[in-house]
């Protein structure tokens, strides 16, 4: 009896975790930021669309990456165009939330579509997760608040409209959060396997490119190395209990807002852009009727200024009731939407990316230099020996495997850790360190195999008495060939440390 008590129990609590009834506050703010950002780049490739996603441009459908038919048919620059700019349209109605649901049906299929036919740059990590919270846009009444349809049916209700807001289950904005939660712990699972995440070499090579954009930030803390240390255990800690605190009141707010820091700093130190503002926006599937309370009090209290938020949807509901009465609001949607695909191509044609109405046709081919196009396909010019080494520094203590300081001073006693960090991909090498007087003498030598999985090797030198205090230099070698010579200070009294058989211990 108490078995089937605790089922029970058990089955209404995730009833009520899943199918409670909410006003959706949290899924309207994801349906109005998400696709806004979204939008970005797909807005900046519009002059494209006869490049990236036409049969006459160089579209590469994600399938056929992988060896199989483009099942999706490519078409003609006019007709993508239509369907490019009716897909903008369906965002912006989804933002301002006008007939939202049918929106979301026009949009979603067609941002989907596109980001498939190039897999190479618009298919993104934040195009699928933006991919997955759009269909579960869909499937939810993000449109039921504060949304041109809830301002249009408000006034038709008129006298009979009630300002209490309608509520539905809450499982969409579930879903919503649960595809964050799944994402991280997968995040973790990933970074828990590659040993360079935990040394700091990867975000360290990522600081310092720009790949994205530019991120200068990045590339000062990328030689802090006890910070990428920390940093690297700080986020696979978060990833994994996210999951598991975030559903908690007393942690809620406390892992979203470590989200959020780390989701800034992502864009601050790696140059990202869209995909933190991705995570960001459904972040907000986290909001409750409480949270809104909340805010709407601290609004009151601070005196912002918020009515200027809802012009754009008013300036909407004002041209859709200036329609003549016996035009249905539906008919007046898909005439503006049929005006957007049309305009779009016509567009796209006055933009004339290929050169086609100045020229008065296709321009012609430039002919490649052959010389270019053989050192293209098989250049035979080797890497030369100092680039495929990265860094190379002297200090005095390890953190993780990866020196933790730089210094150039040091007293009798003291060890002395040089560290060379190697560019990948590279071979097999043979690396020399030696220790170096200022007559170029050389008083300790030493040598290791670093092989083609390794992007790192340390070498140690003990200073004991029989060095006199001086000048001296620490320098790299590969394929006998010097790399790099770090200079260092030898300070102090031999005599303070206890003779040695050996100078030096390696």
């Amino acid at each position: 009896m108490a078995r089937e008590q605790t089922k029970s129990t058990l089955g209404g609590r995730l009833r009520e975790f899943f199918f409670a009834e909410q006003s959706p506050y949290g899924m309207a703010l994801v349906r109005m930021f998400l696709p806004s950002v979204a939008m970005i780049p797909m807005v900046r490739r519009f002059p494209h669309v006869r490049e990236l996603f036409s049969s006459e441009g160089t579209p590469q459908p994600l399938f056929e990456l992988f060896g199989q038919t483009n099942p999706f048919p490519l078409l003609s620059p006019p007709l993508a165009a239509s369907l490019y700019g009716l897909m903008m349209f369906g965002m912006l109605c989804v933002v301002l939330g006008w007939r939202t649901r049918l929106s979301l049906c026009v949009a979603v299929p067609l941002y989907i579509y596109f980001n498939l036919l190039d897999s190479v740059g618009t298919m993104t990590k934040y195009t699928v997760i933006a991919s997955h919270i759009l269909l579960l846009l869909t499937l939810s009444n993000c449109g039921a608040v504060w949304s041109v349809d809830a301002l249009l049916k408000k006034r038709t209700l008129g006298q009979n409209a009630t300002a209490i807001p309608p509520v539905f289950p809450v499982w969409p904005a579930r879903l919503t959060q649960f595809l964050f939660c799944f994402i991280y712990f997968g995040a973790a699972i990933t970074k828990i396997q590659t040993e360079s995440f935990f040394t700091g070499e990867q975000m360290r090579y990522w600081m310092l490119s720009n790949w994205n954009y530019s991120n200068p930030v990045g590339e000062q803390m990328a030689m802090w190395t006890p910070l990428l240390l920390a940093g690297a255990y700080f986020t696979v800690v978060w990833e994994i209990v996210f999951a598991f605190l975030v559903w908690r009141p007393g942690s809620r707010l406390i892992m979203l807002g470590l989200g959020a820091f780390f989701h800034f700093m992502t864009w601050l130190t790696l140059g990202l852009y869209i995909f933190p503002l991705i995570c960001l926006s459904g972040y907000l599937s986290y909001v409750t009727e409480s949270d809104i309370v909340r805010i709407r009090r601290l609004i009151r209290r601070v005196k912002l200024p918020t009515k200027w938020l809802a012009y754009p949807r008013e300036l909407v509901v004002r041209a859709v009731e200036a329609r003549p009465a016996s035009v249905p609001v539906l008919a007046s949607y898909l005439v503006v939407a049929a005006l957007s695909a049309v305009s779009a191509a016509e567009v796209e044609y006055r933009l004339d990316a290929y050169g086609l109405l100045a020229n008065n046709g296709p321009l012609p081919l430039k002919t490649v230099d052959s010389q270019v196009a053989l050192a293209m396909i098989r250049d035979k010019t080797p890497v030369r020996e100092k680039d495929k080494y990265f860094s190379f520094e002297i200090g005095k203590h390890l953190l993780g495997g990866q020196l933790a300081d730089r210094c150039s001073e040091y007293e009798f006693g003291d060890v002395v850790v040089a560290q060379c960090n190697l560019n990948p991909p590279h071979e097999d090498l043979w690396v020399e360190c030696l220790l170096q007087d200022e007559q170029k003498r050389t008083f300790e030598q030493s040598g290791q195999f670093v092989t083609r999985d390794m992007l790192y090797a340390n070498f140690y030198y003990h200073f004991g008495n029989a060095l006199v205090p001086g000048k001296y230099f620490v320098v790299l070698r590969s394929s006998g060939k010097e790399i790099y010579r770090r200079t260092l200070y030898l300070r102090g009294d031999p005599a303070s440390v206890p003779e040695m058989n050996e100078m030096m211990t390696n």
